[in-house]
């Protein structure tokens, strides 16, 4: 069954363009597994300094490959340091 995961980042803002670095990355790689359907990266309209991630992923299964990944664990270790608290991550 289809699942669909919203996380919601928030930057310091002296480090948004570093953030975006790594994104852009992790976008990219990202769209590229099997499992994944999309994976967009969102900026909030009022806030420039607030993301979010919109994942889609054919089952469970594709979430479990994608949070194993490479490219998913140096994201997390490169942009946590980034951000002003703890991301909102919400699963449907």
């Amino acid at each position: 069954m289809k699942k669909v995961i919203i996380a919601q980042l928030s930057v310091q803002e002296n480090k948004v363009n570093i953030f975006l670095d790594h994104a852009k990355i992790m976008v990219a790689k990202s769209n590229e597994e099997a499992g994944c359907l999309t994976y967009k990266l969102l900026n909030d309209f009022d806030k420039e300094n607030d993301f979010f991630i919109y994942e889609e992923y054919k089952n469970e299964k594709a979430i479990a490959d994608h949070n194993a990944s490479g490219h998913f664990k140096e994201f997390l270790n490169s942009v946590m340091p980034l951000l002003t608290k703890k991301p909102t991550i919400e699963t449907f």
